[in-house]
C-alpha cells in the first residue's frame, strides 16, 4: 500500500528544503491535478529524484535503487511479463540464487509480491525505485526492437552525412514506413518533445517506443509526409488529414495520415492500410462455433439491422468488411457510406463522408436509398438523425450493417432509443449486435505450458482486475484440482521477445429472438435485458476470452487486460 501521507509530509519537513506554507500550496496543487503527492514534489525540483527516493525508501523500510547506475540482465525480463510489469511500476534487476531483487514504485504491495513470489518460486527483496526513474528502465523491453531500427536506419543513411534535405528525410521516412510494416504495425505515432522526436508503433494492440530521433529533423521529416499526402506544408496550426501510398522493396502499402498541433509540435500518426485484411475471414477473426453460427444465419436475412460494437480499434471495420466480402455477389447491389474508407473492397459501391460538401452519413445514406441498394453499410451511426435513416431503411427491405459505440452487445439496444428512437422499431428491425474486442495471441514459436495455482489465479484477478476477479474464480470453480493448466510464450525473436503473435478477437453475439424483441418493446433495462440474452444463448464476452484461454490460444493476463481497458 501506499506511504501515509502525513508520515511524507513530516519527513519533507524534517530535510528544511520545504516550508510549512509551501506544502500547504503542493497539498492543494496535488489534490486539484489528481497527481500523486511524490510525483508533484519531484516534477517541481522541491528535491531531486535521488533525495526523495532515499526518503520513500525510509518511509517503506526497504532499500533505495537508482536503476540508471545498474545493468538490468536481458534473462531476467521474462520473469515479469512487460504488461504486468508497466501497469504495476516495476522490473526485476538483480537475480542472486534464490531471490529476485525487485526495483517496485510501491514496495508495501504485499499483494502483488506475493503474487510474484507464488508464480516464480522466487523469494522477492524488494527495492523502492522512483516512477520516472522505473518508466525509464521499462524500455529495455524493447531494447532488441530498438536495436533492429537503429541497423536498418544506418543501412539506409550515412553515418558521417548531415542530415539536411528533403531527401535525408525520405529515406528516414521510408526507413519507418519499412520497419513498421516488417513488424506487422498498425500505427505509427511521431511525436515532437522538446529535445527528440518520439517514435512509436503499435504492434499487436500495444505502443512501443522505437527510436528516439534528433530533433532537428523533425520539421524535414514532417514535411516530407505533408508532400507525400498532399498536405499544406506551410499550415502548423491547424489539423490536417490525408493518405498516401508508397511502394518500399516490393510492397505496396497505403498510409493514412492524421496530423494535430501540440504544445511542442506537430504530431503525426500513420495508419498503415494493407489489402491483405481483405483475405480475412471470420473463421481467422477468432470467432466460436456457436458465434458464427449465429453470423451466418442471419446475415442470410434480406432486411433488417446488424450492429457491430465495440471501442475504437476493436477491429469492429475489418469484421463488418469481412461479413460484406462474404455478402457481395452479382445478384445484389452493396453501397457503403463510410468516414474515412479503410480498404478498397472490389464490387461494393464505397462512398467517403464530406462535410464540406454537406455529406454526411445521414445525408449520404438518404442518397444511397435512391440508388436501389440491397445491402447497405453505416460507418457509424453518431446521431438520431442517422440512425432514425438506418432504421427506416432496415424497416423498407434492405439489410444494414452499422457500427455503434458501446461496451457490450446489450447496452448497443437501448443506446438507439437513448437517440430519441422508438423502442417498436428497434424491436421491429433489430437482427443481431455483435460485440468484439482484440486480444494478442501466445507465440507459436515460444509457446509453453505452466500451472497456476487457484490461490494464485485469484491473486492475479484482484491485482489486473478487481471487477472480474470472482468472475474468474466462478468459472472455474467446476475444475476439482488445487491447480490449473495455462499457456504463456516465453519470448523469441518471431515475437521480439513479448511472448505474442498476431491477435484475433472475443465477442458476444446477440442474435435477437422474439423472447428479446418483447423485451425491447417493454424497455427492459439493459442488466435484465442481458439476462435474457444469456438465457436465449449469447455467450458473454469474458466467457469467450476465458474459452480461449482454456484452449491455450492467449493468456488469463491479456483477457483481463483488455476486458480492463
Amino acid at each position: 500500500m501506499p506511504v501515509n501521507l502525513e508520515n511524507l509530509k513530516k519527513k519533507l519537513l524534517e530535510t528544511g528544503k520545504i516550508d510549512e506554507k509551501t506544502l500547504a500550496n503542493l497539498t492543494k496543487i496535488s489534490k486539484t491535478k489528481d497527481m500523486p503527492f511524490e510525483e508533484l514534489i519531484e516534477e517541481k525540483g522541491v528535491l531531486s529524484g535521488n533525495e526523495l527516493g532515499e526518503i520513500m525508501a525510509e518511509l517503506y523500510e526497504v532499500p533505495y535503487i537508482r536503476l540508471e547506475d545498474q545493468t538490468i540482465q536481458d534473462k531476467l525480463l521474462p520473469i515479469v511479463p512487460y504488461m504486468l510489469a508497466a501497469h504495476q511500476y516495476l522490473i526485476p534487476f538483480e537475480q542472486d540464487g534464490n531471490t529476485l531483487k525487485l526495483a517496485i514504485n510501491d514496495p508495501g504491495n504485499a499483494e502483488l509480491i506475493n503474487f510474484i513470489e507464488n508464480k516464480t518460486g522466487l523469494k522477492v527483496e524488494p527495492y523502492y525505485a522512483t516512477k520516472r526513474d522505473l518508466k525509464l528502465a521499462l524500455k529495455i523491453y524493447n531494447k532488441d526492437v530498438n536495436e533492429k531500427f537503429n541497423r536498418l536506419l544506418k543501412g539506409a543513411m550515412s553515418d558521417t552525412k548531415k542530415i539536411e534535405s528533403l531527401e535525408d528525410a525520405s529515406k528516414i521516412v521510408d526507413t519507418i514506413i519499412l520497419f513498421a510494416f516488417q513488424n506487422s504495425a498498425s500505427d505509427i505515432h511521431l511525436e515532437p518533445h522538446k529535445n527528440f522526436l518520439i517514435v512509436r508503433n503499435r504492434v499487436d494492440g500495444i505502443l512501443n517506443t522505437i527510436a528516439e530521433l534528433p530533433i532537428e529533423i523533425v520539421d524535414l521529416v514532417i514535411t516530407r509526409i505533408k508532400v507525400l499526402a498532399k498536405l499544406r506544408t506551410d499550415e502548423h496550426r491547424m489539423a490536417q488529414d490525408g493518405r498516401f501510398k508508397i511502394d518500399l522493396e516490393g510492397n505496396e502499402i497505403t498510409l493514412r495520415v492524421s496530423i494535430l498541433p501540440t504544445y511542442d509540435g506537430e504530431k503525426i500518426v500513420l495508419r498503415l492500410l494493407t489489402s491483405d485484411k481483405q483475405e480475412l475471414k471470420l473463421e481467422s477473426l477468432g470467432y466460436s462455433k456457436e458465434n458464427l453460427e449465429k453470423i451466418n444465419r442471419c446475415i442470410k436475412k434480406t432486411y433488417g439491422i446488424i450492429l457491430m460494437t465495440g471501442p475504437t480499434g476493436s477491429g469492429k471495420t475489418t469484421t463488418l468488411y469481412t461479413i460484406l466480402k462474404m455478402l457481395n455477389s452479382n445478384e445484389v447491389n452493396i453501397s457503403t457510406i463510410e468516414d474515412p474508407i479503410e480498404y478498397r473492397l472490389e464490387g461494393v459501391n464505397q462512398t467517403q463522408v464530406n462535410r464540406k460538401t454537406g455529406l454526411t452519413f445521414a445525408a449520404g445514406l438518404r442518397a444511397l436509398l435512391r440508388q436501389d441498394p440491397n445491402i447497405i453499410m453505416v460507418g457509424e451511426i453518431r446521431d438520431e438523425e442517422t440512425g432514425s435513416v438506418a432504421i427506416n431503411a432496415a424497416l423498407t427491405g434492405h439489410l444494414v450493417l452499422a457500427t455503434l459505440h458501446t461496451n457490450d452487445a446489450v447496452s448497443s439496444l437501448p443506446r438507439l432509443m437513448e437517440m430519441g428512437i422508438e423502442n417498436f422499431l428497434v424491436a421491429a428491425t433489430a437482427q443481431m449486435v455483435i460485440a468484439q474486442r482484440l486480444i494478442r495471441t501466445i507465440c507459436d514459436h515460444c509457446k509453453k505450458p505452466y500451472q497456476m495455482s487457484v490461490k494464485q489465479l485469484e491473486d492475479l484477478g484482484k491485482i489486473l482486475d478487481k471487477k472480474n476477479a470472482a468472475r474468474i474464480m466462478e468459472r472455474f470453480q467446476e475444475q476439482a484440482t488445487t491447480s490449473l493448466t495455462f499457456w504463456r510464450g516465453e519470448g523469441c525473436e518471431h515475437c521480439n521477445n513479448t511472448g505474442f503473435k498476431g491477435r484475433i478477437s472475443i465477442a458476444e453475439v446477440l442474435e435477437v429472438t422474439d423472447e428479446i424483441r418483447k423485451n425491447i418493446s417493454t424497455r427492459t433495462k439493459p442488466e435484465e435485458l442481458e439476462e435474457v440474452a444469456k438465457k436465449e444463448g449469447m455467450i458473454d464476452m469474458f466467457t469467450d476470452g476465458i474459452n480461449k484461454v482454456l484452449s491455450g490460444i492467449t493468456t488469463i493476463e491479456e483477457v483481463l487486460r483488455v476486458m480492463h481497458d
